[in-house]
């Protein structure tokens, strides 16, 4: 891991009333493409107050509170990510909080980075939550908007080649992002695969050999993880015991606002359809995590560092 990356923790973490019990869960959560952790902070406190479990959420690399930025020369993409921040991160709450099951909950990208990275964990991971989640791949949209999605993503990738750093503040899309980021992301957008940039492993290979919960709640009419972009990302989980359900979101808002608003609405339904799921989890995960037999990729790594 670069030691230069800050966030080496969770930006907060926020502790429900039955935290004190052996099976209460621990959740670690990862935010969207240029989405500050602060932000889902109401959605953690009451999903803590719901479940019992305590919510911790990261800063991806290069995000919120994290340094150093792209602006600032840092160059990263979604290897150290997938391989050295999320493992790293899982592994401190595994410490803080022994003989307790892990959960992984990703939102859009950090759902995505959830997918790939859930493997690394092996048996310490009881679940995974998909918030919003889908590929970027622009041929999963809808039929009549794939061409508008075309048209973005090769926008995106020519902005993002062209200049030293992708400022998607200014594009109101992603955040600031280094180049090799956005060549990982660009390489999901136009293909589909996850061809992660300087990586040994083939991640998506490993996630399709997964067996463990899985809950995907996606939003109606959000235009940003369409229902084929979901179903895409949850056809790389081709072992696992996924449960799918479709939320309405904040209904007040617009459809792309929807994508995100739902984290500064603790009582809507997204919190409680994660804490029922919770509650379930210890039946489920009873099954416990199962690779399929087969030999690791070359390369691929089950620890917590």
């Amino acid at each position: 891991m670069d030691n230069a990356y800050s966030s080496a923790g969770p930006a907060f973490i926020h502790h429900g009333p039955d935290t004190r019990l052996a099976g209460a869960p621990v959740v670690l959560g990862l935010p969207a493409m240029g989405t500050p952790a602060r932000y889902y902070e109401p959605f953690a406190r009451r999903l803590a107050e719901l479940a019992g479990a305590s919510v911790a959420w990261a800063e991806l690399r290069g995000q919120g509170e994290s340094r150093p930025r792209a602006r600032d020369g840092a160059d990263f993409g979604y290897r150290e990510i997938v391989e050295d921040d999320i493992p790293r991160l899982a592994g401190r709450l595994l410490r803080q909080h022994p003989r307790r099951p892990l959960v992984l909950l990703g939102h859009s990208l950090g759902g995505q980075l959830a997918t790939l990275a859930a493997h690394q964990l092996g048996e310490h991971l009881a679940g995974l939550v998909l918030v919003a989640a889908g590929t970027a791949h622009h041929r999963a949209w809808p039929r009549g908007a794939r061409w508008r999605a075309a048209l973005a993503v090769h926008g995106i990738r020519a902005t993002a080649a062209m200049l030293p750093w992708y400022p998607g503040h200014r594009l109101g899309f992603g955040g600031e992002q280094p180049r090799r980021f956005m060549r990982d992301w660009s390489r999901n957008a136009t293909t589909g695969r996850y061809r992660i940039e300087g990586s040994e492993i083939d991640h998506e290979d490993a996630a399709g050999r997964l067996a463990l919960p899985v809950l995907s709640l996606a939003i109606r009419q959000d235009p940003v993880a369409p229902p084929g972009a979901v179903e895409e990302l949850l056809a790389k989980l081709a072992r696992a015991r996924i449960e799918r359900r479709w939320l309405m979101g904040v209904v007040r808002d617009p459809p792309w606002k929807r994508h995100f608003s739902w984290a500064r609405e603790p009582a809507g339904e997204m919190a409680a359809a994660v804490a029922r799921w919770l509650h379930a989890l210890p039946a489920a995960a009873a099954l416990s995590f199962q690779p399929a037999p087969a030999p690791a990729p070359e390369g691929e790594r089950h620890v917590l560092v």
